[in-house]
């Protein structure tokens, strides 16, 4: 066991470790992380990137001062470690270096869900011990099932695929922001690679085929009671065909050919696996969100390249902003009446902003694309902002009281912080 832990944990020796590019906007929570007592606990799909944070973050722990010896990292997917308890592996850790009961340690445990009654040890660990314990899982799976165990003990945040901003740099030097045609470029690779770091760094739709299969095999239909796992990719494959259209579990279940609740049961599957995320109606009526159609996107555009091929950048766009809103934790809802739309609507109702995704080169606000929101603006007359979201358009403009403000699509995922405002 001596000789899996100095591997896993090579700064114990002094050695050098890889960790990759920076993730700059984790990196720099690390002394939000610090500051409090609870567990951190970093959950989302396989291979997004949780390992990889993790290291960075014992590297900047060690650049702060803390001492290699009182981090302990365990890759707990690792055959040699199954069947030894978190307790047992901290008291081991111990002995190694005798350190006292006192000696305030930093635990890292990747693939948390690997250990069988984790939440009970991790529950006793934080009661009972001097440590800061940070870990990773790869279904969400792993926090419904604790049964409060850990209430207030733990923060839970999602990892995502990379930003746009994040894969600005991952794929090389960073344009200035007078080369508005490489970002364009880039935002055009991005709607088509996605943002799985591996994914972004040497592309391979090989690679990407044996993700999509790993997360099947191992965090659905080793997880849940999936009667019929050859569906699931049938599933995800006519997700990819409606994806940014309305939908209903019935129209899903019908062409499946499975029943209402299997349906259900299979979509909060993929939700709990981080491959699709629903949109709910934007409406004033509690009920009329809850009963109306849904939409789905896929948490990275690399997956529906995958399932439905190249091309289909409208859409794509459109799952890109989609993401966005909730890597920035924006509420939103898609606003339908009849054959009319808009892709998001953001707000309340006495100050709601629609957002339209269009990805398109010139702007006329009489184009009847833009009819959606016309008609939101009739139904709400409280609206004063709109945000369109363009390929290459930038522009603003006045009509009667609505002030409407056009941006090119890499633009608003470079600093949708700013153009969001009042609205996060």
């Amino acid at each position: 066991m001596e000789t899996i832990y100095y591997t896993l944990n090579p700064w114990w020796q002094g050695e050098h470790f890889e960790t990759g590019i920076d993730r700059a906007f984790w990196l720099e929570k690390l002394p939000t992380y610090l500051q409090r007592k609870q567990v951190e606990v970093f959950v989302g799909s396989r291979r997004v990137g949780k390992t990889t944070i993790l290291k960075q973050l014992i590297k900047t722990l060690m650049k702060d001062g803390i001492p290699g010896k009182e981090i302990f990292y365990l890759a707990l997917d690792h055959p040699a470690l199954a069947g030894v308890t978190l307790l047992d592996h901290l008291k081991n850790m111990r002995r190694q270096f005798m350190h006292g009961r006192d000696k305030k340690l930093y635990l890292f445990f990747d693939e948390i869900q690997e250990i069988a009654d984790w939440e009970a040890h991790i529950k006793a660990l934080y009661d009972n011990e001097q440590l800061k314990i940070f870990c990773t899982g790869s279904t969400s799976a792993l926090v419904t099932k604790q049964g409060g165990k850990l209430t207030g003990r733990q923060i839970i945040s999602v990892v995502y695929p990379l930003s746009f901003d994040e894969f600005v740099r991952f794929r090389g030097s960073v344009p200035k922001l007078s080369e508005d045609y490489r970002f364009e470029k880039l935002a055009e690779e991005y709607l088509s690679l996605g943002g799985y770091p591996e994914q972004v760094l040497n592309p391979s739709m090989d690679y990407m085929s044996n993700l999509l299969d790993d997360i099947l095999a191992r965090d659905l239909i080793r997880l849940y009671p999936i009667k019929k796992p050859y569906v699931i990719k049938d599933l995800l494959r006519l997700i990819g065909s409606t994806t940014g259209s309305r939908t209903s579990f019935n129209k899903l279940a019908k062409v499946l050919g499975l029943s209402l609740d299997t349906v259900k049961e299979y979509i909060s599957y993929l939700e709990a696996a981080f491959l699709v995320r629903p949109l709910e109606k934007w409406a004033t009526s509690y009920s009329e969100k809850i009963y109306s159609q849904r939409k789905f996107y896929f948490q990275d555009m690399g997956v529906k390249t995958l399932l439905t091929g190249s091309g289909d950048e409208g859409n794509k766009a459109e799952n890109a902003v989609f993401m966005e809103l909730k890597r920035n934790n924006i509420a939103c809802g898609y606003y339908a009446e009849s054959e009319r739309e808009v892709d998001f609507v953001i707000g309340s109702a006495t100050d709601p902003m629609p957002i339209e995704v269009k990805y398109i080169t010139s702007f006329d606000w009489k184009d009847k694309r833009f009819s959606g929101i016309r008609l939101f603006q009739r139904r709400y007359a409280s609206t004063r902002n709109v945000l369109v979201i363009s390929k290459s358009v930038e522009m603003n403009t006045t009509i009667d009281t609505l002030s409407i403000r056009v941006t090119p699509l890499w633009k608003f995922l470079l600093d949708s912080d700013s153009i969001m405002g009042v609205y996060r």
